[in-house]
């Protein structure tokens, strides 16, 4: 690919990317917010009675020997479980196979690790964190693949903690909807896949490190397809299609894009967000609140750090694209055909209460108000699917039915 993006496919393993130092250190910072508990706890115990005339002597005596044997006590739990991480380190290198694809379970934990604390990983040189790349009938995009692209290409971003591998179609939950039979062989079918065989076009999957910055993701993005923009020129039509975060960070590249010349803005026919928190995730609202009132106890407050350790794009998730650059995009960006889908839980035949309890929890993790975005102006259209969770729009029938009327 002549002028490659500065973002390279992530490589399915690494030396560097071992699971036990990653655990070490988790254990041990959890160490550290335990021992700061204990402290506080015993700080308001030990306080009062110093006060006592006769007592604060001894009390000091005793405190001092409590810290002394607390501080031992986690020193040794840090020490030790350093320790024995790094053995277990050097037996995990040993066995480590650099060119071997990763499980299923492993590609759960390093989406987790890097929805949770991706922006961590990636400050700190990990290899577990996620360098984002374009993937295409299971391998990374290069620049011969990049060249056969067909003119129509439709670009899938997955959400927090996911991966191009969450579009795939679970077969018993695609029955259970009432859907189509789905084409048979050994690989599980997705939205794209289904698409390329019926439309024409070709399916491209986005991977990226979603504990990054909502905006720093949409700048890698980007580039990518900046990139991409002069590896495929044969490329005519693109449709970005976002599944939660994805679609924040979509539409949060196009208002980049928009800020100066761009090879690939252009070529955008449409952008699609399936339950992207526009307005905001209540959920991760929620979660700031409680890191607060954490916050305000000296008890407390260690439990509060952990909270407000959760990475970047998840802190992103509370305000949505209210105070990005989107809101203020150049016509450019702004004329752009955007195509919104909400669900929640319930519908209108449950009854009057499951009504009102959908419309509050939305699909159980973003409102529909937020996700259909009523302060988007211009060519929008918006569609609300009653009885779908969050995640079950990753893979519904009625979802794919939108998709194809869309991108007929």
């Amino acid at each position: 690919m002549s002028d490659p993006p500065p973002a390279d496919p992530v490589p399915q393993a690494s030396l560097d990317a071992l699971y036990a130092p990653v655990l070490g250190a988790g254990l041990r910072r959890a160490a550290d917010r335990i021992e700061e508990m204990h402290q506080a706890i015993a700080r308001h115990s030990f306080d009062p009675l110093q006060k006592i005339p006769g007592l604060a002597v001894p009390t000091r005596i005793v405190q001092g020997v409590h810290d002394a044997i607390a501080q031992g006590v986690y020193a040794a739990v840090r020490h030790g479980s350093g320790a024995a991480f790094a053995l277990a380190g050097q037996v995990e290198r040993l066995a480590t196979d650099t060119t071997r694809e990763l499980s299923g379970g492993e590609r759960i934990l390093r989406n987790a690790l890097n929805g949770a604390a991706g922006d961590a990983l990636a400050q700190a040189g990990s290899g577990f964190a996620i360098t984002m790349g374009l993937y295409a009938n299971g391998r990374a995009l290069d620049a011969d693949a990049a060249a056969h692209l067909r003119p129509r290409c439709v670009i899938f971003l997955h959400g927090l903690a996911c991966d191009e591998q969450s579009w795939c179609i679970d077969r018993a939950a695609w029955a259970d909807a009432g859907g189509e039979t789905l084409p048979g062989g050994a690989t599980r079918p997705s939205y794209g896949t289904m698409l390329e065989a019926e439309r024409a076009l070709s399916a491209v999957f986005l991977r990226y490190n979603s504990g990054l910055s909502i905006a720093d993701n949409a700048r890698r993005f980007d580039r990518l397809l900046d990139g991409l923009a002069i590896a495929a020129p044969q490329v005519r039509e693109w449709v970005l299609v976002g599944h939660s975060m994805g679609g924040l960070v979509a539409r949060e590249a196009c208002a980049v894009a928009s800020a100066g010349p761009s090879r690939w803005l252009p070529r955008v026919a449409q952008l699609i967000c399936l339950g992207s928190p526009h307005q905001g995730a209540p959920l991760e609202q929620l979660g700031e609140l409680t890191s607060i009132a954490l916050g305000a106890s000296e008890v407390t407050k260690p439990i509060g750090r952990i909270g407000a350790g959760r990475s970047r794009g998840i802190k992103d998730l509370r305000h949505g694209l209210q105070r990005s650059g989107a809101a203020k995009a150049a016509p450019a960006a702004r004329t752009i055909p955007l195509r919104l889908i909400a669900a929640r839980l319930g519908s209108a035949n449950d009854g009057a209460i499951a009504r009102w309890f959908g419309n509050l929890v939305g699909d159980g993790l973003v409102s529909a108000s937020s996700a259909v975005d009523h302060g988007r102006a211009g060519d929008v259209e918006r569609v609300e699917l009653d009885d779908l969770g969050h995640m079950a729009l990753l893979q519904h029938p009625r979802v794919l039915a939108e998709l194809r009327r869309w991108i007929a």
